[in-house]
């Protein structure tokens, strides 16, 4: 869960007066011939281009998706490449529970379950319009990928109760050497789990189904028996206290009935009953937030009418609701001024049009599809933007030059689940 950076603009920023920082503002850094300036012409030669990127920068050796590549150099963070945030001092994983020699290099992989879960989805829809050897294989190696991450957080349960069965950190440094990691949010845990439950029901073998729902009762189990407790960039969250956190309650209830109807137990039922206590945080007061808060919560409630469709007024209702705060953070064209919200509203609305499609939120995916054909538009803070007016942890040496692989993979899931829905209707 990246820091919505658009919030940055509504205070001033400590560094508003250096001069060294007065007439600089981000660029598109990258000299290279591969991503190119313009992914395509039209939005078939953009998804070929996104999806070539999304294999060539982003998928690392052990088969997952890094979060995001330094934008000059389109490689993974390095230490050197950090100059102005030493031991990571002043970036936002200052206090997290990570080793100390990995806090500069946070970005590489914050967001990496979210990316491939993401990537995951947009692979089982381009499999339902495409019969592809290469599309099954791309989501397989994904899948693999995930399990391994799974596997090696299960074996590192320790003395104070961090790790274990059902834990899945942040993989900091790549999936093979999480020993160290006790940070994640519930939000990553949700694109894994949506990812996941796509494949099972698309494309999985019988032996991965099992694996998968092994996979994800562990995650009920392991949410379950810490209180829906975790840390995250070093602070304690309690997702029970956030009252109007609905991204939270969608995901543990979607999380306890996708787990109740593989495993049938009184523990995941109770689960269940816990966060429909709290169903309040579905339809919260006030305004629209961070997009990704919007977009999770739709999709969660997309696969709850499924799976409890005995409450199905309630999550229709709650779908129109949080549609509705979708399209504000969005507009079709981004809200937030410093970030980059363009490829997750692409995605996010889709989802709103399958749940609502009279609200005309498939136009305004394709208007986001659209408005995100260059290379420019991934970076995570907008090119163009002032350094002066940003505050001093979005120009870091870690954060200022993301250049996202997220924005990517939600725009190749925006894409392919607006084919598949066009498909259906015609």
């Amino acid at each position: 869960m990246l820091k919505p950076t658009g919030l940055a603009a509504q205070s001033p920023p400590s560094n508003a007066n250096s001069g060294s920082l007065a007439e600089e503002s981000t660029k598109d850094l990258f000299k290279g011939d591969f991503p190119p300036v313009v992914y395509g012409e039209n939005l078939t030669e953009t998804e070929a281009t996104i999806q070539a990127i999304v294999e060539r920068v982003f998928r690392d050796d052990d088969g997952i998706l890094r979060s995001s590549v330094n934008g000059a150099t389109m490689t993974p963070l390095r230490v050197e490449d950090v100059r102005d945030r030493p031991q990571g001092l002043g970036t936002f994983a200052e206090n997290s529970a990570i080793p100390r020699e990995i806090k500069p290099l946070w970005t590489n992989y914050e967001n990496a379950g979210q990316a491939s879960g993401t990537y995951l989805e947009a692979l089982c829809a381009k499999a339902r319009l495409i019969d592809d050897a290469r599309v099954r294989e791309l989501a397989s190696r994904t899948v693999a990928a995930i399990v391994i991450l799974w596997e090696n957080a299960a074996a590192t349960k320790d003395h104070l109760g961090g790790g274990g069965r059902g834990w899945l950190p942040k993989p900091y440094d790549g999936i093979q050497r999480v020993l160290r990691m006790h940070e994640c949010s519930a939000d990553q845990y949700c694109d894994v789990t949506l990812g996941l439950h796509s494949y099972y029901l698309s494309l999985a073998d019988e032996n991965e189904k099992r694996k998968i729902e092994e996979i994800i009762v562990s995650f009920a189990d392991w949410w379950y028996d810490h209180d829906y407790a975790g840390v995250y960039f070093g602070q304690a969250i309690w997702w029970k206290r956030l009252k109007s956190h609905s991204m939270a309650a969608s995901y543990f209830l979607y999380l306890n009935a996708l787990a109740q109807s593989w495993k049938p137990s009184r523990k995941f039922e109770h689960g269940f009953e816990i966060w429909w206590g709290l169903k309040g945080a579905l339809q919260p007061p006030g305004t629209a937030v961070w997009v990704t808060m919007h977009g999770i919560t739709l999709n969660c409630l997309e696969r709850l009418i499924t799976l409890r469709p005995d409450l199905a007024d309630e999550w229709r209702s709650a779908a129109a609701y949080q549609a509705r705060l979708l399209a504000a953070s969005t507009g079709g064209t981004a809200a937030f001024p410093l970030v980059n919200a363009e490829c997750f509203g692409a995605d996010y609305l889709a989802t709103a049009h399958r749940l609502l499609p009279s609200g005309g939120y498939d136009r305004l995916s394709r208007r986001c599809l659209e408005a995100t054909m260059r290379r420019e538009c991934f970076y995570h803070i907008k090119r163009g933007r002032r350094l002066a007016d940003m505050d001093k942890r979005y120009v870091g040496d870690d954060y200022r030059n993301m250049f996202m692989c997220e924005d990517h993979t939600h725009w190749l899931n925006g894409y392919w689940q607006g084919r598949v829905r066009a498909s259906l209707e015609k």
